[in-house]
């Protein structure tokens, strides 16, 4: 009986070791980042992805790898939460940066995107729409933002670049309603959700040929 019962415990921690999740040092994740960031190509310097290459890879906003990489990000509206939204980071991406997941969360995440075939990386460009902004400029917004392909390495590969307006009919509305000398703030968060959008929706056809 005493047998059976050793090999009970053992096939019992087999089970348990079977069931737990690879991890990695987040360290690798952060170096991994600090290099995605300073080969961050400029615009022409890569090649265009093809819609199949942007597919099957980690992703993640340009705002978490540079919080990743930990390094503080440029200023502007560029690198605002707004324009880059979390629903484009991968899970994993976004336990490293949770503040109440625990150090084996953490690790898991970082095996995950280290284990990635590659990351890809929404990187906004610019943001030409004052009145999302706050400001009084009565134009219809624009935003620009690039799909850059990393490597396991970081090394930049390719990218795709998506330049995309504010809804007409948002614009417009936002035109009217913009009839006080200071923009109304509640008149800036529709901009700024319509734009939010609209960006979700041009990554989501990312994929589809051209």
């Amino acid at each position: 009986m005493r047998d059976l019962g050793a090999l009970a415990c053992i096939a019992a921690a087999a089970a348990c070791n079977n069931n737990h999740k690879p991890e990695a040092d987040p360290a690798r994740i952060t170096a991994l980042m600090k290099k995605a960031e300073k080969n961050g190509p400029s615009i022409g310097d890569v090649r265009e992805c093809k819609p199949n290459e942007m597919i099957g890879g980690a992703t993640m906003t340009q705002l978490t790898l540079v919080k990743l990489a930990d390094v503080p990000p440029t200023p502007g509206a560029e690198r605002d939460a707004w324009i880059n939204p979390a629903e484009l980071d991968s899970p994993a991406a976004r336990e490293l940066l949770d503040p109440k997941a625990d150090d084996t969360t953490k690790r898991q995440a970082a095996y995950e995107l280290l284990s990635a075939p590659f990351i890809l990386v929404y990187r906004i460009e610019l943001v030409d729409a004052p009145m999302a902004i706050g400001l009084k400029d009565i134009r219809r917004g624009t935003v620009s933002m690039r799909a850059l392909r990393f490597d396991r390495d970081g090394n930049s590969v390719c990218g795709k670049v998506v330049t995309y307006q504010q809804s007409l009919a948002k614009s417009d509305w936002a035109i009217v309603k913009s009839n006080l000398a200071v923009m109304d703030p509640k008149v800036s968060k529709v901009l700024r959700d319509d734009l939010h959008d609209l960006l979700l929706k041009h990554v989501a056809a990312l994929g589809r040929p051209d």
